[in-house]
C-alpha cells in the first residue's frame, strides 16, 4: 500500500518541537511490513495547511493517516476536509489520544473512514493488510468507524503490546529529523537533542491525565534503550537526550540498570526525564546524576494538600518539597509543573502554591486546568454542562496557557487575574533570590523563544507583580 502519514501542527507561534514518536513507530512497523510510507510533517517542516495538502496530494496515496494528540484536532479537521475534496477515493484514518477518546467526533467531523484506538503499531499493519487483500477491514481489532446510520461502531479491543523490544525503532529518517534535532529542547536550550521512549503506561490515577498506554507499565529492556541512544549519537550527533515517558522513575531497579549501562557506554551524554516525587530516593538520584541526568521535571501541580487530594495525586505538598530539595542537593535541576483552576480551587489554595514555590525556590508556568477527553475531569465537566459543545471545545484547543473551560466558582476574569497574580509573584520571588544570574538567563531564554515580544512579556509581568496585591 502507498501510505502518507500526516503530522499536524501544534499551533501558532514559536514553541519547542516535539518529535512524533507515535507516528514514527507506526511508520517503522509499516515499512517493516513492506508498505511504501512517506510523511508530511507540518510541525517539523513548519508547513501551512495549504502546503500540507499540496504535498500529500502530490504523493498520490492510497491511504492517509493522521497522527497528533487531541490538541491538533482543528488541523486534522481542516486537512481531512480539503484532502477529501482532492482525493475522494482515498482511505483516511487517524490515531492517538483524540481519535481514541472521542472517535465519533473525529469520524464525523473529519470525514474519516476509521480511527485506530490505543496503540497503533500492530493495528495499522493488520488494517493495511486487510485493505490490500480486499478483506473485511471492520474485523481488525482496535478500530472504530461509522455505520450506515452514522453511529460509531467498534471492533474487538486490541491487547496492549507487552514486548516493547519487538517494535522496531522509530523511522526517524522519514521525518525532517534535523529540524527536530537542532531545535530548542524542552528547556529552551540550543543543543542537538532527541529523546527515547523507555516505557509505556502509568500506574497512577490523576484525574486530569489521560493515559493512552494504560495503567499497566511496560518497559523496554535497558540494553535496547541504551542501544537506541548510541544509534542517535552516532547517526545524528546528539549531545542531549531524555525520557518523555509517562513516568520514567516508576521502577527503581529499571532506572538503576539504565544508569549503569549509560555510565559504561555513554558517559558523556546528558539527559532528562519526567519523575514523580514519591518514586525517587537519594541513592537513585545520585546514580542518575552520575549517569548524566541533569534535569528532572516533577508533576507538582499544586502546593495545597486539599487540591492534591482532589486531583488524586497520592502525594502531599511536603513530599513534593522534600523531593525537589533532595534532587537539587545531588546536583540535578528540579523542575515542576503547576496547574490552576481545578474543581474546588480557592484563593487560599493558590496562595499555598505560591508559598510552596517560594520555599522550593522554583518557577514554572502556571497552566490552566484543561479537561482533556478521556480524563475524569472531562467526564465531570460534561455532566455539569461546562462543555456544551465538545467539537467546538476541541477546535479551540491550543495550549493550556489559555482558559478554555472554567471548573471553579470564580468568574473567568477572576480566575485569569488570579493566575496572573500567582505567576507574577512566583516569578518575582524566584528571580529576586539570585537576580544577577537568573534575570539575564530568563530574558535570554524567552528572547530565544519569542523574540522581543518575549522580553516585553517578561518585563510587563515583573512590573505587574510589584504592583499587584492578592
Amino acid at each position: 500500500m502507498k501510505i502518507v502519514l500526516v503530522y499536524p501542527s501544534f499551533g501558532e507561534g514559536n514553541h519547542s518541537r516535539y518529535f512524533p514518536f507515535g507516528l514514527a513507530y507506526v511508520a517503522a512497523c509499516l515499512l517493516e511490513a513492506g508498505h511504501s510510507v512517506s510523511v508530511v510533517d507540518m510541525e517539523g517542516d513548519n508547513l501551512s495547511v495549504a502546503d500540507a495538502v499540496k504535498y500529500t496530494v502530490e504523493k498520490s496515496p492510497q491511504v492517509i493517516a493522521f497522527g497528533g494528540m487531541v490538541t491538533r484536532f482543528r488541523f486534522v479537521k481542516q486537512l481531512a476536509g480539503r484532502l477529501r475534496q482532492e482525493l475522494p477515493g482515498v482511505f483516511m484514518m487517524a490515531g492517538n489520544s483524540g481519535a481514541t477518546t472521542v472517535p465519533g467526533i473525529y469520524l464525523k467531523s473529519c470525514g474519516l473512514d476509521c480511527v485506530v484506538l490505543g496503540e497503533g503499531e500492530i493495528t495499522s499493519v493488520e488494517l493495511m493488510k486487510s485493505l490490500e487483500e480486499g478483506t473485511d477491514w471492520h474485523s481488525v481489532r482496535g478500530i472504530a468507524w461509522l455505520d450506515d446510520e452514522g453511529s460509531t461502531r467498534r471492533s474487538q479491543p486490541r491487547d496492549m503490546i507487552q514486548n516493547l523490544d519487538s517494535i522496531p525503532w522509530p523511522a526517524w529518517d522519514l521525518f525532517p529529523v534535523e529540524n527536530y534535532v537542532s531545535s530548542l529542547d524542552h528547556r529552551q536550550n540550543k543543543v542537538r537533542h532527541m529523546e527515547v521512549l523507555a516505557s509505556r503506561g502509568c500506574p497512577f490515577n490523576c484525574v486530569y491525565c489521560y493515559r493512552i498506554y494504560g495503567r499497566n507499565v511496560r518497559r523496554r529492556s535497558p540494553e535496547s534503550i541504551v542501544a537506541e541512544l548510541k544509534e542517535l549519537v552516532n547517526r545524528y550527533d546528539i549531545r542531549y537526550s531524555g525520557f518523555p515517558d509517562d513516568l520514567f522513575t516508576s521502577d527503581r531497579d529499571f532506572v538503576m540498570k539504565i544508569c549503569d549501562l549509560m555510565k559504561e557506554e555513554l558517559p558523556d551524554l546528558k539527559w532528562s526525564c519526567l519523575g514523580r516525587v514519591n518514586t525517587v530516593d537519594r541513592e537513585m538520584l545520585l546514580s542518575m546524576k552520575d549517569a548524566g541526568c541533569d534535569w528532572i521535571s516533577y508533576g507538582i501541580e499544586s502546593g495545597c494538600d486539599d487540591m492534591l487530594r482532589r486531583m488524586k495525586r497520592g502525594v502531599t505538598a511536603q513530599q513534593c518539597l522534600d523531593a525537589i530539595k533532595l534532587t537539587e542537593s545531588v546536583g540535578i535541576h528540579a523542575d515542576g509543573s503547576f496547574i490552576i483552576g481545578m474543581f474546588g480551587e480557592t484563593r487560599d489554595s493558590v496562595a499555598r502554591t505560591v508559598e510552596f514555590c517560594r520555599q522550593a525556590d522554583i518557577t514554572a508556568p502556571m497552566l490552566f486546568v484543561t479537561p482533556y477527553p478521556g480524563t475524569a475531569i472531562f467526564n465531570m465537566a460534561i455532566e455539569q454542562g461546562r462543555i456544551p459543545d465538545v467539537e467546538k471545545f476541541l477546535t479551540e484547543m491550543n495550549s493550556a496557557d489559555s482558559l478554555l473551560v472554567n471548573l471553579t466558582d470564580f468568574t473567568d476574569r477572576e480566575l485569569i487575574n488570579l493566575r496572573d497574580w500567582a505567576q507574577g509573584i512566583i516569578g518575582r520571588n524566584y528571580l529576586l533570590k539570585k537576580p544577577f544570574s537568573r534575570i539575564p538567563s530568563l530574558l535570554l531564554k524567552h528572547f530565544r523563544l519569542r523574540g522581543f515580544m518575549g522580553l516585553f512579556h517578561d518585563i510587563r509581568a515583573f512590573l505587574s507583580s510589584l504592583l499587584r496585591r492578592e
